[in-house]
């Protein structure tokens, strides 16, 4: 394999490594905008949640009270992230946005998202102090090595769990009842709840997926971040942009886009430097908009979920 050729599939497949990340924080903002046609701006703070009940499960429960080595305790602390984010969508949308949309008032769960928000990272900041915490896994300390090919096990596990996540997702939507039920809301909620389906039951059920897919991205995201209770705000303005560039709602797009930016941020990191990443993602979302505003995947409503 010659230089050039190794080069391109090295840092492609550090772009797909990237881009898994990129995807699992996007995929609970594309969900519940193809469902509920709502931003959710507390986003990021549910995908920080998930990454302290990961760094907490490694460090503390699973080594110090299971006595689980390092490897265990770490897929530990990924289950335990999924577990806590979809808690916590149950909890917040029991307590904050279904009450909310009862009054039949659309934007003020859309203003309840930025409040809940604010108390999350208030809350966090209350509990784990400003000081950043350093998350290490155990599998990041391993290298992979296939010819003149090098990776780590972390890349490996990333690209697995959200290919996993991905496909029991895409499973759950197609060929469940309460996946199809999901999408029949996301195309008409009136006409579905005319049907027999419980709109409001499929809302709540739609957060709780999201919040759990973030908690899960946490969980991925915190070895690769700086860990503080803001510590999210950095990876979700690039998810807004993938929603943006792969068509809002659209999860196929979704997907596209976060590996295709991913694929970017490797390159440009080679030959730009990383000072210029945040910018040429960004021109390339200018250019999306200019070009094609609608994104890669044109938003049909009975398609996006």
């Amino acid at each position: 394999m010659s230089d050039l050729a190794a080069l391109v599939v090295q840092q492609s497949l550090n772009g797909v490594y990237l881009g898994c990340l990129y995807v699992m924080v996007a995929l609970g903002l594309t969900l519940i905008y193809g469902v509920l046609n709502q931003i959710n701006f507390a986003h990021a703070d549910f995908v920080t949640v998930g990454a302290f009940t990961a760094f907490f499960t490694a460090t503390r429960l699973a080594t110090k009270v299971l006595g689980l080595p390092d490897a265990a305790g770490y897929l530990l602390s990924i289950f335990a992230a999924f577990g806590i984010g979809a808690l916590l969508g149950l909890a917040v949308n029991a307590a904050v946005f279904a009450p909310l949309r009862e009054r039949g008032d659309e934007l003020r769960p859309l203003i309840a998202t930025i409040g809940v928000s604010v108390l999350l990272e208030n809350a966090q900041l209350a509990l784990f102090g400003p000081i950043p915490y350093q998350f290490d896994s155990p599998f990041a300390r391993e290298t992979i090595r296939v010819g003149r090919i090098f990776f780590s096990a972390q890349s490996v596990l990333v690209v697995a769990v959200s290919a996993v996540a991905i496909g029991a997702l895409y499973a759950f939507l197609r060929f469940t009842f309460l996946g199809k039920a999901l999408r029949a809301v996301a195309q008409d909620r009136e006409t579905a709840g005319l049907m027999g389906i419980n709109p409001g039951l499929l809302i709540g059920l739609t957060i709780v997926i999201a919040s759990a897919l973030a908690g899960m991205a946490g969980a991925l995201l915190g070895p690769v971040l700086v860990l503080s209770p803001f510590a999210g705000a950095s990876v979700i303005v690039k998810a807004f942009a993938i929603v943006i560039i792969g068509g809002f709602g659209n999860l196929q797009g979704t997907i596209i886009a976060g590996i295709f930016v991913g694929i970017i941020e490797a390159f440009t990191v080679q030959y730009l430097g990383s000072g210029l990443i945040d910018l040429v993602v960004f021109v390339l979302l200018l250019a999306m908009l200019v070009i094609r505003p609608t994104g890669l995947i044109a938003e049909r409503k009975e398609e996006n979920v």
